[in-house]
């Protein structure tokens, strides 16, 4: 084998090794890519369905707070008539029917109560209020977890790339810039599913 020959193999073999752990972080890169791309679509899905949720117990909430409301009025309006009657002595209005107002104010307190707390149901403005807290804080973490998972996608996005340009370029400040925007991406990523900071 002749000499030149020998060292062109050995030069080539030499280039060559670099641009294959370059390809090696490249996929590495790509991998924690698809994970944090992964944990965007989830947060991005989760974080919809939350605000319509939302919405739906927000709408609820608001019909019992306006059917209390309704009810109020109306025991006012039938308080109201029933004090005028007795304090007129009216006899055209008969016992049985003052009983019967009264018992409709009853009820309609009973339906005011059982509107705003009621352990037989779940639909209470209670029960109601303490799922529109839990929904808003799973939106608010959600919103934390999904913007983090879209920093992240960048950051390994533009390292793929500087990576990539290294091989063509064979600059070592394109290698190492790629590799530390990949470490900050997979610190991204770790945090979009663990949240620890």
């Amino acid at each position: 084998m002749n000499p030149e020959k020998a060292a062109d193999i050995v030069e080539k073999d030499g280039e060559a090794q670099p641009h294959l752990k370059k390809a090696i972080v490249i996929s590495f890169l790509a991998m924690v890519l698809a994970i944090a791309s992964l944990g965007s679509t989830k947060t991005t899905k989760l974080l919809a369905v939350s605000n319509i949720q939302l919405s739906n117990t927000n709408a609820i909430y608001e019909f019992r707070a306006l059917r209390q409301l309704v009810l109020s009025t109306a025991i006012d309006f039938l308080s109201g008539e029933l004090s005028s009657a007795e304090s007129s002595k009216n006899t055209a209005i008969s016992q049985e029917s003052l009983k019967g107002r009264h018992q409709i104010i009853l009820d309609y307190e009973k339906q005011i109560k059982s509107l705003e707390s009621d352990e037989s149901r779940d639909d209470d403005k209670q029960h109601l209020q303490t799922k529109l807290n839990e929904l808003k804080d799973l939106i608010q973490i959600t919103k934390e977890r999904n913007e983090r998972f879209e920093y992240a996608e960048v950051a390994l996005q533009i390292a793929i790339v500087l990576v990539s340009a290294s091989i063509i370029s064979s600059v070592a400040l394109l290698f190492w810039g790629g590799i530390s925007l990949g470490f900050i991406g997979l610190v991204l990523t770790l945090n979009g599913y663990l949240l620890f900071f």
